[in-house]
């Protein structure tokens, strides 16, 4: 019992109601502690859960490849293919506007 006495926990001769009818300020000192205990502890745990190394390969490696799957050759293509696309298509743009401006 010693040991939750920085928390102000009530002796174990005396119920919560009568220590809080009688002191409603300890009562919330109490909840205080308590709030910041989770307060701290919620980012240790969280940090601590992050640098297991199991976690890490069967959940994190195994998402990353969900989303950013393996090259594949295929996909490359389509991709070079695009970005040539929208590259010719962007100079005929500037050219146009370019004889557009050079009429005027």
């Amino acid at each position: 019992m010693r040991m939750f006495m920085f928390l102000g926990l009530p002796h174990a001769r005396v119920s919560w109601a009568t220590d809080s009818e009688k002191n409603p300020e300890k009562f919330r000192l109490l909840l205080l502690r308590l709030e910041m205990m989770l307060y701290l502890s919620f980012p240790v745990t969280m940090f601590w859960i992050s640098n297991q190394a199991e976690y890490f390969e069967e959940y994190i490696v195994k998402r990353k490849r969900e989303i950013f799957p393996p090259d594949e050759g295929r996909h490359r293509k389509e991709l070079e293919d695009f970005k040539e696309r929208m590259r010719v298509r962007r100079e005929q743009r500037i050219l146009k506007e370019m004889s557009v401006e050079s009429e005027n």
